[in-house]
């Protein structure tokens, strides 16, 4: 079994429509609004599983991810929508650039 069969993408965009990397760091959207609202950051690393590698997204001080991108992803668009990369590790990489319209968060 391999990605292809289970719809996982290696390629994945944030709310603004830049392509997210190892070793970015994400704001993600948590809970509140207004003034009160709350965000975590969480850095994007590889995680090895039995099958192939994926992109997971830990705590600073954790030592294994919290979770993965495929599963907080929008499956169609591969878009992170509560995510915006606020630091990037390698800022000479080549990202991709994709132009979202309106229809493209709200699937």
């Amino acid at each position: 079994m391999g990605k292809d069969d289970l719809g996982i993408s290696s390629v994945y965009y944030d709310k603004t429509g830049k392509q997210i990397l190892i070793g970015d760091l994400l704001k993600v959207y948590h809970f509140g609004k207004g003034n009160r609202t709350k965000y975590m950051f969480h850095i994007v690393v590889k995680e090895e599983t039995e099958d192939f590698p994926v992109m997971a997204l830990k705590d600073y001080y954790a030592k294994v991810p919290h979770y993965r991108l495929y599963a907080v992803a929008n499956k169609e668009t591969i878009i992170y929508e509560s995510a915006a990369i606020i630091a990037v590790m390698d800022w000479k990489t080549k990202r991709k650039k994709i132009k979202l319209t309106g229809s493209d968060l709200n699937k």
